[in-house]
């Protein structure tokens, strides 16, 4: 029988033991679940020119019938370098290219060849949906950058290719314009798919409970099949030391931040150091899922998605964010540099991380909704930072 000081010893050890996480330490904050895929992304009210934000149509057609006085919607994406107009949007505002110029972008599915428009003022608006509490209300003015050239997609613009291939027919505004602006998007609980976009001048009084630091890296293409003069751009948001867990084994790399993705990615190295691929990029197991992606150059790509042991960020305040049983899919996303060396990204924290996400998802949508781990997030670019308002 132990003495009475070593029993005592025991007794407080065993009581420490029982207050400890089981995952992590007490500076660990283990957050919901998430989904495969985000339901919404942040989208805001695009004008061009001097054209209030609904357009206008200059050429007759189905697809110019069926957009005529509806508002311009663009997705706000802090994965893209530059402003992507489609062709629809570009006859709608009447936006026309800079003779013979050709811009190189890196995508979803390889590079792709696009236009250059000439310079024109570009206005966004946030969105903030409407609902029964909230009444009509006159929204901010937009906010302006002069001078943007936009690189011009010329995929058909005609709604059968709007089905077959959604991701060449979008607008996407990018980082010219949200380096601007601190960018504020929430989410309402009784409406998991709607989101609501605020632009404001600075983050000062935006409550956020973590801030996450991000690095800006410049992926301007010096590719020699560019022609003329390149297109607005800026550089692109990474989150550093994200880490991937499975198993006994930890992968850590620095992901780009893209509120255009809907899921996350990693590259097939992380997925080869996890084991769910081999040397050819093959899975080595069933996939947990399948998704299909798409993107700006038209047409997609069915990924295979694996449920990871657990994903986490450190703050700034030294805490770290656990998701667990994340989800992501294998892809690489490639380009080179001005040397001709392949860059590949490590990783790319989508918005089914960070928004009201699903699982099970269809070409009639989620068969499960969640609602997202944060009721806000803030992108705060000035200041080199992503905030997150826990639920």
């Amino acid at each position: 029988m132990p003495s009475r000081p070593r029993a005592a010893a025991v007794l407080a050890a065993l009581l420490a033991a029982a207050t400890i996480p089981a995952r992590g330490d007490a500076r660990d904050v283990e957050l919901g679940a998430t989904g495969e895929a985000a339901l919404a992304q942040p989208m805001v009210v695009l004008s061009l020119g001097d054209e209030p934000a609904k357009g206008k149509t200059t050429s007759r057609d189905d697809l110019g019938d069926l957009l005529e006085g509806l508002p311009a919607i663009a997705i706000l994406d802090t994965g893209a370098s530059g402003h992507v107009l489609s062709a629809a949007s570009a006859a709608r505002f009447g936006v026309e290219p800079e003779r013979g110029a050709r811009y190189v972008e890196a995508g979803m599915s390889g590079d792709h060849t696009l236009g250059v428009s000439r310079p024109i003022a570009l206005g966004v608006t946030g969105v903030e949906p409407e609902n029964e509490d909230t009444p009509r209300r006159r929204g901010p003015a937009p906010f302006r950058l002069a001078a943007q050239r936009l690189l011009l997609n010329e995929a058909p613009r005609d709604p059968t290719a709007a089905l077959l291939s959604p991701g060449a027919m979008v607008d996407v505004v990018g980082m010219p314009l949200i380096r601007e602006r601190a960018i504020e998007i929430e989410s309402r609980d009784d409406a998991p798919g709607a989101l609501t976009v605020r632009l404001h001048p600075t983050a000062a009084g935006l409550r956020t409970d973590a801030w996450i630091a991000l690095t800006l890296v410049d992926y301007t293409r010096r590719d020699p099949k560019n022609r003329g003069p390149l297109p607005s751009l800026a550089a692109n948001p990474l989150v550093p030391d994200v880490t991937i867990t499975l198993g006994a084994t930890d992968v850590e790399g620095d992901w780009l931040l893209d509120t255009g993705a809907a899921c996350s990615m990693i590259s097939t190295k992380a997925a080869r150091r996890l084991g769910l691929v081999d040397g050819a990029g093959t899975p080595t197991r069933s996939p947990d899922f399948t998704l299909p992606v798409g993107g700006v150059g038209g047409g997609h790509h069915t990924l295979p998605g694996f449920r990871l042991d657990q994903l986490t960020l450190e703050t700034t305040d030294g805490r770290t964010l656990v998701f667990p049983d994340p989800a992501v899919v294998v892809h690489d996303v490639s380009t080179k540099d001005d040397d001709g060396d392949t860059i590949t990204l490590d990783g790319i924290l989508g918005m089914n991380l960070l928004l009201p996400s699903g699982s099970g998802m269809t070409m009639l949508g989620a068969t499960k909704q969640l609602p997202g781990p944060f009721e806000r997030v803030v992108i705060d670019v000035a200041g080199k930072r992503l905030g997150v308002r826990l639920r």
